[in-house]
């Protein structure tokens, strides 16, 4: 048993003060006041705890694209973007893999994220032949995160094609596999080792109906590319006169579980269906930007279940993420406060948070909706974050609005009720760095 006490607690929808946090294993077992704490209870003054971020789409290995793909190479676009991305991604060994992956995965703790959803398509040999291990580079990247102390989601991803009427690409060997049956065969032994995997057909010019028909046998979370860009909306039409949720919804794989990722083109037929079937929007704020790839109108969707991800690993910082989504949908849409549903009290501070938060949780399978609401609450996962409130940034105001519009910074991190983050240091910090460096050594 743990017992903490900081200034603030965010539990119950608000941050409350005089109050202290009991940890049982890896759940919160109670929230009670600190006068009632034990002696030895911990002490954390200038802290305040609030729930950990849950990242719910990273492509770990793209960390490896930083820094090294901010010019232009004429007409640059997501398409010159990506082929850069396919060539680091036939560059790396399983020891690469793994050692990029821990470097991501190190950032994130140290930023406030406690989980991350792994959206993996590096399955098999640069030659697209399987490894000895069909699942190896999976193991690898379950390994990273083992060693940093994340809490792993592993979405295994089919891919079928380069897309419709387009010609095979070399690049791509590493991603596609034969049949559905080889992805759901995979999904299963992963699972019977102990992994929490999810299921995500990478997008509509990668899976054909029929293995999106065959895949909808998997029972868990899933997540796919969804109106991400213009061409594959245009793809979509063209092979099945229908936009990509369409097609997805048609062969029944839309329903709570199922988190389109991106969707920032999407049209108001399918931000109406989204809604309707209570699935998941996953905006990743900094890979669009990065990408010109356009931006997701947040004031469209201010009722519905949203959660960020990190995506290409171009900026790794959760608030940051959940601050542009508000900041960008009121450039859109020439208003302010456009994530806090009208007619309702909740700051978009709070909104905020819970999308960054709990958002991803639900997207990730961890907690149902309706569960366990309202942060750091008995019942719920220990996975939560320290951060400074006795920087000059946050005098003044209230502390939430000050933490996600002005910064924060994060101190600790606690994934299950285990401490990986102390003082803003990971013990495995520099032997992660040394390997990284040595993989990405130009």
């Amino acid at each position: 048993m743990q017992v903490i006490i900081p200034d603030t607690i965010y539990s119950g929808g608000a941050l409350l003060s005089g109050k202290a946090l009991w940890i049982d294993a890896d759940r919160v077992s109670r929230v009670d006041e600190a006068s009632r704490a034990p002696a030895d209870a911990r002490r954390m003054p200038g802290r305040a705890l609030l729930p950990g971020f849950c990242n719910a789409h990273s492509h770990a290995f793209q960390r490896g694209l930083r820094g090294r793909v901010q010019y232009s190479v004429g007409g640059d676009s997501f398409w010159t973007w990506r082929d850069t991305m396919y060539r680091l991604a036939n560059a790396l060994d399983p020891d690469g893999v793994e050692a990029v992956s821990a470097l991501a995965f190190l950032e994130m703790v140290r930023a406030g994220y406690t989980t991350v959803g792994e959206f993996h398509y590096l399955h098999h040999q640069p030659d697209g032949t399987a490894y000895a291990d069909p699942d190896e580079l999976a193991w690898r990247v379950a390994a990273a995160a083992e060693a940093v102390g994340i809490r792993l989601v592993l979405l295994r991803v089919a891919y079928a094609r380069s897309g419709y009427g387009a010609a095979p690409n070399q690049l791509q060997r590493r991603f596609i596999d034969a049949s559905p049956d080889a992805v759901l065969s995979s999904l299963g032994r992963l699972s019977a080792r102990g992994l929490r995997v999810g299921l995500a057909p990478h997008s509509i010019r990668a899976c054909p109906r029929d293995w999106l028909r065959a895949l909808r046998a998997f029972d868990g979370p899933i997540h796919a590319h969804v109106d991400e860009q213009p061409g594959e909306i245009a793809s979509s039409l063209a092979e099945y006169s229908a936009r990509p949720l369409t097609v997805f919804a048609e062969e029944g794989l839309v329903d709570s579980r199922f988190t389109a990722v991106h969707f920032t083109h999407a049209a108001d037929d399918e931000r109406r269906l989204l809604l309707e079937q209570s699935a998941l929007v996953c905006v990743c704020p900094s890979t669009e930007l990065d990408l010109g790839d356009g931006f997701f109108p947040a004031s469209a969707h201010a009722s519905g279940r949203l959660c960020i991800g990190s995506d290409s690993q171009v900026l790794i910082d959760p608030i940051a993420e959940i601050r542009a989504i508000e900041w960008h949908g009121r450039a859109l849409a020439n208003r302010r406060n456009v994530v806090q549903p009208q007619n309702q009290v909740s700051a978009s501070a709070a909104r905020l948070w819970e999308i960054g938060s709990r958002g991803g949780a639900e997207a990730l399978g961890l907690v149902r909706p309706g569960e366990l609401e309202g942060g750091l609450v008995p019942g719920a996962l220990a996975d939560f974050i320290a951060v400074d409130t006795s920087r000059p940034e946050q005098v003044g105001g209230e502390l939430l609005p000050s933490l996600v519009y002005s910064g924060a910074a994060v101190t600790d991190v606690w994934v299950g009720g285990r401490q990986v983050v102390v003082d803003g240091d990971h013990t495995a910090t520099e032997a992660i760095l040394a390997r990284a460096r040595r993989v990405l050594a130009v």
